[in-house]
């Protein structure tokens, strides 16, 4: 089993003044369709789009994150005001998994990724 860590597009909380949704589009490349996204403990590179753009052509926006274990982050889309086109995706919060044991979750994550090296 994948260790307990997600990442999540939609807050599920009011978002701040300039706060918006975004859409989880890959991790490290691999494509996702819908959220919220699992993923292993460690340095990925997060890809998002904004869910509600009034542009016609879709903004997608790569942020550099480390996931810790048990964690849930919630990403979202922050602008300037609500008119401007420009936005940064950011960490709106975090909380922690309940019922996941964060030592127990890294001992997973370094024995799968010897499993994947090994078949390399």
């Amino acid at each position: 089993m994948a260790p307990l860590s997600y990442l999540n597009g939609n807050p599920d909380r009011p978002l701040l003044n300039h706060e918006y949704p975004v859409r989880i589009v890959a991790v490290d490349q691999t494509y996702y369709l819908t959220g919220p996204v699992q993923v292993t403990p460690g340095k990925h590179l997060v890809t998002v789009q904004l869910s509600h753009s009034t542009s016609h052509v879709p903004t997608q926006k790569t942020l550099a994150l480390d996931v810790q274990p048990c964690t849930r982050y919630y990403i979202t889309a922050k602008k300037e005001s609500l008119m401007e086109s420009k936005w940064e995706p950011r960490i709106f919060d975090t909380e922690n998994v309940g019922g996941c044991n964060a030592e127990e979750e890294l001992k997973k994550a370094s024995s799968s990724a010897v499993v994947v090296a090994s078949k390399s």
